[in-house]
């Protein structure tokens, strides 16, 4: 019998289902996540591992041998994946199932690296800092864009650091591109701080009462280059 994992339906609305049940058929999923994934990527190569705090960490999508380093290593009691929970991908049915081995909450948002966050998902990410147990591992799929965001969240919301001092969304060490569409999450940060520095707010206070999504996407232009080099080589998800 299949073990599903992390279970629901696919992109096309079909059940989807990884065999975990035996380490010959984990190896199997595995490989499939090296090639569907892109994990080879990560496994072999850049894993965008790095400290945020005493308390936090954030890289790129994690495989199970990185989980199984990590999680003793550094006591992670909360893994929290900011793409989203998706059972058509075979490295998250992996990730679902090495979390749950050793005894670590997995939990799911999803963030976009080129899209501004809405008011519910920004709240959701608010919550999720509050009420999780720490030491805390954080991931997206390159690690650059979106766990940078939720980097500078966690940095703000949680150790009390002003957003200008987050350094989070940053070409070096993390490989955020900010002149391309990534850039956005900048744009959204940055206005922020032009708002607040004239009227004194909180984050979720401007988000609720000055936060315009449609109009801040209007007004970004990535420049055409970094935009390919980030769309069509890397391939930021």
């Amino acid at each position: 019998m299949d073990r599903v994992a992390p279970g629901g339906t696919g992109r096309r609305g079909a059940p989807v289902s990884f065999d975990l049940s035996t380490p010959a058929a984990r190896r199997r999923v595995y490989v499939r996540a090296l090639w569907a994934d892109d994990g080879w990527v990560r496994e072999f190569g850049l894993n965008n591992f790095h400290r945020i705090s005493e308390r936090a960490f954030r890289s790129g999508q994690p495989s199970p041998r990185h989980l199984e380093r990590r999680i003793p290593r550094h006591g992670i009691r909360t893994v929290v994946n900011l793409r989203g929970d998706d059972p058509d991908n075979p490295m998250l049915a992996l990730e679902t199932e090495t979390c749950a081995r050793l005894g670590v909450r997995l939990e799911h948002l999803r963030l976009h690296s080129r899209d501004l966050p809405s008011r519910e998902t920004i709240h959701s990410a608010h919550e999720l800092l509050q009420r999780i147990e720490y030491p805390a591992l954080l991931h997206c799929k390159s690690g650059a864009d979106r766990v940078g965001l939720m980097s500078t969240f966690y940095l703000h919301w949680v150790e009390g650091v002003p957003l200008a001092q987050t350094r989070q969304l940053r070409l070096w060490p993390y490989f955020h591109y900010r002149y391309a569409k990534t850039g956005l999450l900048d744009f959204f940060i940055e206005r922020y701080l032009a708002d607040s520095a004239t009227e004194p707010m909180s984050l979720l206070e401007w988000v609720d009462s000055r936060y315009d999504r449609k109009a801040l996407k209007k007004q970004f232009r990535p420049l055409p280059l970094v935009d390919a080099l980030v769309d069509r080589v890397l391939r930021r998800e």
